[in-house]
């Protein structure tokens, strides 16, 4: 029942659909554009964000409460995120510097492959 935007302002919105009257979250911890989104398919309030060149983190967010509950500076920017469905995983593709696929244990933040 939420929805998550992203921009070029460094923002990201967190909003509830049965309610219009305005966004749940503002939440502005990235120092460069929100590029990635990806809701966790096993923890509903659970949201996954990716800053462009100049934040390079991957961060998790309670889209509950509006906390960061976990960053991690992955050393390029981040261009997509995608959960896996059957393990606690993540998936990020990266641009500019090292254009690479990096896989990720969730919660853990431990990089268990990298593809460039």
């Amino acid at each position: 029942n939420q929805l998550a935007s992203g921009g070029n302002d460094n923002l990201l919105h967190v909003w509830d659909i049965h309610n219009t009257s305005g966004y749940l979250h503002r939440m502005d911890a990235h120092q460069a554009a929100v590029k990635a989104l990806a809701w966790c398919p096993f923890h509903s309030s659970l949201l996954a964000s990716g800053g462009g060149t100049a934040d390079r983190c991957i961060k998790f967010w309670n889209t509950h409460t509006g906390a960061c509950l976990n960053s991690i500076d992955t050393g390029s920017q981040v261009c997509s995120l995608v959960w896996n469905k059957h393990e606690r995983e993540i998936l990020s593709s990266h641009g500019f510097s090292q254009n690479q696929l990096c896989l990720w244990k969730y919660p853990s933040m431990t990089k268990i492959a990298e593809l460039t």
